[in-house]
């Protein structure tokens, strides 16, 4: 055997490997099904199997701390905006995401921080082709990639939540357009498990259904905010478990996609926000599990009465509809959302359609 020579392997990051990916053209049983006429065909989703290799952990500067307290470089002149709710929410005119400056998009995120959720009306980004609208997140993070879901031919930092009863992709890799429980309501914060979860979020819709379909927020901020300080001086400290686990084995169970290898960590049941200095209740229903340490029965009490603060906080939540030009922005961080499949679509006898469109930004590592 010789020594003469020294092999370095490589290995590539999640960036690269999916533009690589992007160059792929996806065919057969992995293609879109359905879809017949939908409007926008090149974002409907695509369930491509391609194992990438999982994140590391890198420096992150938010954007919200390069922002003007005035938000000068957002609300340009003739915007209107105004205050959904006194804890959550702003919705605003007048303001073109596809003609923001850098400095605007700085702006955006501070505002986000504050405020939680941004509604902007009337915006052409839909229209300007994934190119742009990627470019425009990634101002606040490199891209998140979703571990199991679809996303548009090319485009994998695109997560394409897509609800049509012709569809039967749907139906065979993720949960049915049936509601079978009382409620769709499943309140959630999205990615937590990831070593660095999304911040910034953009969700746009290409079709939306004639009434229904709106995303619940509700203020993590305030949240917090509610709780007496005795009982937030014993919150200090404790840590949270998040696991992605059943999510991918979900996922591979029924052939569909598993990116990334299972993610299992700890993050602060009180985290602080890099930039507004607030402290956020950081718990929810989906990946975060159980408190560190806790017997289970310990967990579960503490663990269940502090998502009932954010499920009955009524006066801190606010709802999200969405219009043809809607692009809806929050701050992963501060909201905790969830979808209701109230729509036509989303029981057996429906037959609208919901195709809207998720980019996520990677954030800091919650302390």
């Amino acid at each position: 055997m010789s020594y003469g020579k020294t092999l370095t392997e490589t290995i590539a990051s999640p960036e690269e490997v999916a533009k690589n990916v992007a160059r792929l053209r996806l065919v057969g049983a992995n293609g879109p099904e359905g879809g017949v006429n939908a409007k926008y065909p090149a974002y409907l989703p695509v369930w491509e199997k391609t194992k990438l290799p999982d994140w590391e952990e890198v420096p992150y500067v938010d954007p919200g701390t390069r922002a003007t307290p005035d938000k000068r470089n957002l609300f340009v002149p003739g915007s209107k905006h105004r205050e959904m709710t006194p804890a959550i929410g702003e919705e605003i005119w007048g303001v073109q995401l596809s003609h923001l400056s850098k400095e605007g998009l700085d702006d955006l995120a501070l505002l986000a921080a504050e405020r939680g959720l941004l509604i902007f009306r009337d915006q052409d980004f839909k229209d300007i082709g994934p190119e742009r609208q990627l470019d425009t997140v990634r101002h606040f993070g490199r891209l998140h990639i979703h571990p199991t879901m679809g996303h548009p031919e090319g485009y994998p930092e695109m997560h394409v939540v897509y609800r049509d009863p012709k569809d039967s992709t749907i139906a065979r890799y993720t949960k049915p357009n049936e509601v079978s429980s009382v409620s769709s309501v499943n309140w959630h914060v999205d990615h937590t498990a990831e070593v660095q979860p999304p911040g910034i979020t953009f969700f746009f819709g290409l079709e939306v259904p004639a009434s229904g379909g709106d995303t619940l927020f509700v203020s993590a901020t305030e949240a917090y905010n509610r709780l007496s300080d005795e009982f937030k001086t014993r919150l200090e400290g404790l840590q949270v478990v998040h696991d992605n686990t059943d999510m991918l084995t979900h996922s591979a169970s029924l052939g569909g996609p598993c990116r990334f290898s299972p993610q299992k960590r700890n993050h602060p049941l009180i985290r602080t926000h890099p930039v507004t200095k607030q402290k956020i209740l950081s718990i929810h229903q989906a990946h975060a599990r159980r408190i560190f340490g806790y017997k289970k029965e310990e967990s579960e009490y503490l663990f269940n009465f502090l998502n009932d603060v954010l499920v009955k906080g009524g006066d801190f939540q606010t709802r999200a509809h969405y219009e043809p030009g809607t692009v809806v922005v929050w701050d992963n961080r501060v909201v905790a959302h969830t979808a209701t499949y109230d729509f036509k679509a989303a029981h057996v006898a429906g037959d609208e359609r919901r195709h809207m469109v998720r980019i996520a930004a990677m954030a800091d590592v919650p302390v």
